[in-house]
């Protein structure tokens, strides 16, 4: 029997499985702060979350909802680290630039520079990180995970899990087409920060969704629904650059005002952020593209299967 005449709970469960055992790999690798391991973990997450959220239509709706609260408290503690990977990834980046550009006066405000935006930031990750490390081994947060694992292994299916996958699936992620692009049409030409923030999550969950049903272990659906999938995560990606560098610009100008009020200069700083205002700018200049790209491939698989 093929996916398509196997039923949408199944299919649903073998997507959460091979999301889960993916968590379940990096999860000691985050622990030991291996190099991109705690990145890995944190996206296994929010692919559980957005499956759950996606096709949980299939699974009993109090179970979902608590099980998505608990993984959000997990992405939260995951994302307080990450944030700090990211903000040392880009000055690493931001500093490069600089230097090649010749926007430091002097050789040791490129020294002052680095050890304000890795050096002490790097301690503050390592700080961050023994936090973090230290909390998954309390009870709570063992018992998310126990609680993943029998939701799994005794998933509390619904009437429409029985239905055939093939098309209970495809209104599912038909949906979620829909919420990403009404969002994308919505999006105001003044958009301010919460709205581009909706709509990278809203991407971000149709990307996962689409993914979760065109790669291995599920292949069930094909072209139209890799299509979602690359559109949301052209928009995910577009945003997110567009928010690092928002966030960076951000504390490089408190960063500024730190240094002014120890009675240093923080001229330097301030240039830097602003060469992150329009590095912020240039992202956001991908973005109609990118929703004309997801606009077209929600109608696309909107004709064949809405």
């Amino acid at each position: 029997m093929g996916e398509r005449d196997e039923d949408a709970g199944t299919i649903v469960l073998r997507a959460l499985v091979d999301v889960r055992d993916r968590l379940e790999e990096y999860r000691p690798l985050a622990l030991a702060d291996e190099p991109d391991a705690l990145h890995q973990m944190r996206t296994s997450v929010r692919r559980l979350r957005s499956l759950l959220a996606a096709y949980g239509p299939v699974l009993d709706a109090g179970v979902v909802t608590g099980l998505r609260r608990r993984l959000r408290e997990l992405g939260h503690e995951l994302g307080t680290v990450r944030d700090l990977e990211v903000r040392v990834q880009v000055a690493e980046a931001a500093l490069a630039d600089a230097d090649e550009a010749g926007r430091f006066a002097t050789p040791d405000e490129r020294v002052r520079m680095r050890s304000i935006l890795i050096d002490e930031e790097t301690a503050a990750h390592d700080r961050a990180h023994a936090r973090f490390a230290e909390r998954q081994r309390l009870p709570r947060a063992v018992a998310r995970l126990e609680e993943l694992d029998r939701v799994l292994r005794d998933p509390p299916l619904v009437e429409r899990a029985g239905r055939p996958a093939h098309r209970e699936l495809a209104r599912l992620l038909d949906r979620e087409a829909r919420r990403a692009a009404k969002r994308a049409r919505r999006l105001p030409d003044d958009a301010g920060a919460e709205d581009l923030h909706d709509l990278r999550k809203a991407a971000r969950r149709l990307r996962y969704a689409a993914e979760a049903v065109t790669q291995p272990p599920v292949e069930l659906f094909g072209e139209r629904a890799v299509a979602l999938a690359e559109a949301g995560d052209e928009i995910h990606d577009v945003l997110g650059d567009h928010r690092d560098e928002l966030l960076f610009a951000e504390h490089l100008r408190r960063a500024a005002a730190h240094e002014a009020h120890a009675g240093r200069s923080g001229d330097a700083l301030q240039r830097l952020a602003d060469d992150a205002d329009a590095r912020a700018d240039r992202h956001l200049g991908r973005l109609p593209d990118a929703v004309d790209d997801l606009l077209d491939a929600a109608r696309r698989w909107h004709a064949k299967h809405g």
